[in-house]
């Protein structure tokens, strides 16, 4: 799941049986206990010295994960405490969700952390925009229904629906404005990829034979209704114009901060008054440089100072 759909989730259910686990309901539907995401290592802090408890942000396409280890994480936990900033690294963990004076607050307890490669969190992306778009697809399914409970259910399951989406989707379409949901994540998902991917060139894997249990024939169908499907979620955002201007800024301005930086990073008011003398526009600059932030190629260590991963 990308960290703008984590971040947004605000609902949480837990079955009758007290031993069963509480879940998360995102907008899309999902209903999440443990999550595996990667992205880029950001920024390490040791919240209490007492029991070692650590608090990281891991930095997807589209947003932050806020991750947290300590005495009940002893592996996640050692790893934080030497980890080298910025570096791409995988996570295992429970999501959790906290909500004071009405605003929810979602965080991974990790009971994993491993160094990772650019490539690893390339495929995860493009997964993870996959999976997200069926959620969406099965959402938009629901809506079109006008139905809610266990009718809704049983409409889902007669769609084909996973029996665990088609629970997660009934619950948040009574928490969550559906149609919002989906005019707002495609163009998260369409960005994503942007990110990772030449979008003209992108196929998608084979289909996981344990996720699925089709044919080879309804496989091959499969794999080209998503790439119709995440291709059209990047063409409707296409401007080709605008797309090469924007890929020109963000190769100028990796050029400028390699060329500034003389160890301790780039101060931002600093590359936008020199990028400004050469010809680029304030809102020009901003834009690249949240695409890269994006991308994974630069960061923030602290306020006001970029630094290239």
């Amino acid at each position: 799941m990308f960290a703008y759909e984590f971040n947004k989730s605000a609902l949480q259910v837990k079955e009758d049986d007290e031993r069963s686990p509480a879940f998360i309901i995102s907008p899309t539907g999902a209903k999440i206990n443990r999550v595996f995401v990667v992205g880029v290592l950001t920024d390490v802090e040791q919240v209490r010295s007492s029991d070692e408890l650590w608090r990281a942000r891991i930095a997807d396409p589209t947003g932050i994960f806020t991750v947290y280890a300590g005495k009940y994480q002893p592996e996640a936990a050692a790893f934080l405490a030497k980890a080298e900033v910025p570096q791409f690294v995988a996570v295992l963990g429970r999501a959790r969700l906290y909500t004071q004076d009405g605003i929810s607050y979602v965080s991974i307890w990790s009971k994993e952390i491993n160094p990772t490669t650019e490539m690893v969190r390339n495929n995860w992306v493009i997964t993870t925009a996959e999976r997200t778009l069926d959620r969406v697809e099965a959402l938009k399914i629901a809506l079109s229904a006008g139905l809610q409970s266990n009718t809704l259910r049983t409409k889902l399951l007669d769609s084909d629906v996973s029996a665990v989406l088609a629970d997660g989707i009934t619950r948040a379409v009574l928490s969550y404005n559906g149609s919002d949901v989906i005019a707002d994540i495609v163009p998260v998902i369409a960005s994503a990829i942007e990110a990772v991917a030449e979008p003209r060139e992108f196929t998608p894997a084979n289909v996981d034979p344990q996720r699925s249990s089709v044919t080879d024939g309804a496989a091959t169908r499969e794999n080209e209704r998503k790439n119709q499907q995440i291709n059209e979620a990047i063409t409707a955002q296409e401007d080709p114009a605008v797309t090469e201007a924007l890929v020109r800024n963000k190769e100028h301005v990796l050029l400028k901060m390699n060329e500034l930086d003389a160890g301790s990073g780039v101060p931002y008011d600093r590359l936008i008054e020199t990028l400004e003398e050469q010809g680029l526009d304030e809102d020009d600059v901003e834009e690249a440089v949240q695409g890269l932030m994006d991308e994974g190629k630069c960061y923030e260590p602290r306020i006001g100072i970029l630094k290239l991963i």
